[in-house]
This record gives C-alpha cells, structure tokens and sequence, in this order.
C-alpha cells in the first residue's frame, strides 16, 4: 500500500507501493483481463447477437453499443492485462459494467434462485474503481514508463 507521512519539518513523504499491494493489483488486472477477453473475442464473430440483445434491453443505438461493448471488452482486457493507461482503463471498464448492470441485469436483481445475473458486471465494475483509484502497482508498463521518464 502506498504510505504518506508528515516529516516533522512538514514535508510530505509519498513511498513506493509495497510489493504485496503491487501484486494484488497484478492479479486483479490479469483475472479482469482475461474475462474480458474471454468475452469479448466470441463476440466478434457474433456481434448481430450482440447487437440483437442490447436492442432487446433497450439500449439506446443498438448498432453502435454492440461494436463499443466488443471494443471495450477487448481493448480494456489488453490494457489491464498490460498494465497500460490502466487508471483511465479502471474508470472505463466502471462505466461499462454500471451500464450493462443498468440495461442488462437490472430488472430482475442481482440474484436469481439458481442461476447468475449479473454478478460478473458488478464484480468488474468494482475491479474497475479500484484500479481508477489506486493505479497499476509496480508490475505494469505504465509503472516501467514512469519509471523511464524519471
């Protein structure tokens, strides 16, 4: 976890993330990565279903939310799976998995005597504001080109 503390002079120390934190956010980012992989390649061979289900839920431009959820599952998956513009890919992924809770799973709650609804939308919408939130951790290329630039 990243410390900060106030020297008695009143300065400001902000430490490095410790390599347990580092690796928690390594973890998260890999597991929402490969879902949303796993997610997101079917689909590009099925995006009229795609398509047909948000248009089914209401969604507003069918058409367009098909290709932008295809792209998100699969350009956000990259980029957390790589480390890469990971707090802009966090605050992202929050905002699609809010809108596919909205418009996919709201209606009938979050569970459903015997089978799933949603949890999978609401589990990465949390992974998502954690990741705005606290950034990459160490192991990430965003960390490596922070690193270079300093």
């Amino acid at each position: 976890m990243t410390s900060t503390t106030a020297p008695p002079s009143g300065t400001l120390t902000v430490t490095r993330p410790s390599t347990g934190h580092s690796l928690g956010l390594l973890a998260l980012r890999l597991v929402a990565g490969a879902v949303l992989l796993t997610h997101g390649i079917p689909k590009l061979t099925g995006l009229d279903g795609v398509t047909a289900a948000a248009a089914g839920s209401g969604v507003p431009a069918p058409e367009i939310a098909g290709i932008l959820v295809v792209a998100g599952e699969i350009g956000l998956g990259v980029l957390l799976l790589l480390g890469l513009a990971t707090r802009v890919a966090g605050g992202l992924l929050l905002v699609q998995m809010v809108l596919t809770w909205v418009f996919m799973h709201s209606g009938d709650g979050l569970f459903i005597e015997g089978q799933l609804n949603g949890e999978n939308a609401v589990l990465l919408a949390a992974i998502g504001a954690t990741l705005l939130l606290t950034g990459p951790g160490r192991v990430a290329v965003d960390a490596a080109l922070r690193r270079r630039r300093a």
